[in-house]
């Protein structure tokens, strides 16, 4: 197959992440199907150092900080992430370069005749993401990884990554999400999440509902394992945003801006109970992203004291060039157009926070496309408090996506002035036609929206943009 073709085998599979139905079958979700498959491979991901990451928010981002610091300590450090913005590749990377066209056609190649096999076993077809999920672990362990940081896709329990044995693991916050297949509180959420911990295995842990909290300690003890975390502070992270107890301790931040006045990144301080981090700089924004740092940081500190080498200038390397894409990333000055893929209340919420105390606007013009299995009433009246006019836009070509007029019907009492626009193109279009050089543009609601803008972007604006962030 060439790199085409490997893209059409995979995408005839199911793939979850775009499916309307998001109910739990156990036909579905069950853990036979990559198991026999990593078998039929050679069990590849027995010969990675795994560092296994579930959670509701911030997995991404802390998947990233902590990929990224090990890299620039010298070890040659696996990401598998999800969803991808732009190309599948980007849920594949080495040392921040993504796995190339030819690799997954040659990984395709390799692992064809054993997906054939599986699929026509008694527990059925694979899925897309469980095949993305064997190429990542047959790819990092010929390519011979010291490290390979995996994110889990959904859950944690019935994951397909839930098959690995890691040296640490990691839970970032827990929220209310996906609660027709996770349950419908915290605690019921908490227990999907923490069967990532494995006996003797220490866990790094975000801070935590208190409910949640409470199932993570239980299972922990339980299994023998020894809970690291750290602590940060920063009076502007409130509970309401953040979903979990104000109980940081220990930081100071402040933004670091380019030379249009925009902020580009953020400085603070961590404290662990063997270290302190004074001025830590990254290109995340947003007080959460004060959360996914302290965990990352928690992480570092696992492996420390397992006895991997980590100089403490690789943690600050590692933070200040952080590449993560389309999490609260501005692209244009003049207008200020800023992405950010916010798809739940509290990632709405963090998100206008964020722009309310960061950037500096005269009227702001949201362009959202959600899943229609969102939140769609909460997350519109959180938007209203921060966006003087919504564009409402439809994700192409996903079956997840509520209608441009859905979302346009359901905000129409609650945002200021709500507008339809199904084409994503044309709405960008249409709020830089409109908005003066002091306005904002953010473009949200879905990570699916945020990669069809950098697209278009790139495209058409790149000669504009002066943020000097690359949009690929």
């Amino acid at each position: 197959m060439d790199y085409e073709a490997a893209l059409a085998y995979i995408e005839a599979f199911i793939d979850y992440e775009r499916s309307p139905d998001f109910s739990r079958q156990a036909r579905l979700y069950n853990l036979n199907r990559i198991s026999l498959l990593l078998k039929q491979l050679g069990n590849p991901h027995d010969r990675l150092q795994i560092i296994h990451i579930a959670g509701s928010k911030g997995k991404g981002s802390t998947a990233a900080l902590i990929a990224s610091v090990l890299t620039h300590a010298g070890y040659k450090t696996g990401l598998f992430t999800s969803p991808h913005l732009i190309t599948p590749r980007e849920r594949c990377r080495i040392d921040n370069a993504l796995i190339s066209e030819a690799e997954i056609a040659l990984y395709m190649d390799k692992i064809k005749p054993a997906i054939e096999a599986v699929s026509a076993s008694e527990f059925g077809r694979l899925s897309f993401f469980e095949i993305y999920t064997a190429l990542a672990f047959c790819y990092f362990a010929d390519k011979a990884t010291d490290f390979a940081v995996i994110e889990v896709g959904l859950g944690g329990r019935l994951d397909a990554t839930n098959v690995v044995t890691p040296v640490i693991t990691v839970i970032t916050p827990i929220s209310l999400e996906h609660t027709a297949i996770l349950g419908e509180t915290y605690a019921e959420i908490a227990a999907e999440k923490a069967e990532i911990i494995k006996e003797g295995c220490s866990l790094a842990l975000a801070p935590q509902h208190p409910e949640a909290r409470v199932v993570f300690e239980k299972v922990a003890n339980e299994r023998n394992a020894p809970i690291v975390e750290t602590k940060i502070h920063d009076a502007a992270c409130k509970p309401a945003a953040c979903d979990i107890e104000p109980n940081h301790r220990g930081a100071t931040s402040q933004l670091v801006q380019n030379t249009d006045g925009v902020p580009v990144a953020q400085q603070f301080d961590v404290e662990t109970d063997s270290e302190c981090y004074p001025q830590l700089t990254m290109p995340l924004l947003g007080h959460h992203q004060f959360v996914n740092a302290s965990t990352a940081i928690a992480a570092i500190e696992c492996l420390k004291q397992s006895g991997y080498a980590i100089p403490k200038a690789s943690v600050y390397a590692g933070f200040k060039n952080v590449k993560w894409r389309g999490r609260i990333q501005p692209i244009m000055a003049a207008p200020l157009v800023v992405l950010d893929g916010a798809h739940s209340p509290i990632s709405m919420e963090a998100l206008c926070q964020t722009l309310r105390e960061n950037f500096r606007y005269d009227q702001a013009i949201f362009i959202v496309s959600i899943m229609k299995d969102k939140n769609l009433t909460t997350i519109g009246n959180i938007v209203a408090n921060t966006a003087d006019t919504v564009i409402a836009t439809e994700v192409s070509d996903n079956p997840r996506v509520a209608s441009a007029e859905t979302i346009r019907d359901a905000w129409a009492g609650v945002c200021k002035k709500t507008t339809a626009c199904p084409n994503p193109e044309k709405a960008i279009g249409q709020a830089l036609a409109s908005a003066s050089p002091t306005d904002l543009i953010c473009i949200t609601g879905s990570l699916y929206l945020v990669g069809q803008a950098l697209e278009i972007f790139k495209s058409n604006f790149s000669a504009k943009d002066p943020i000097g962030i690359p949009l690929s």
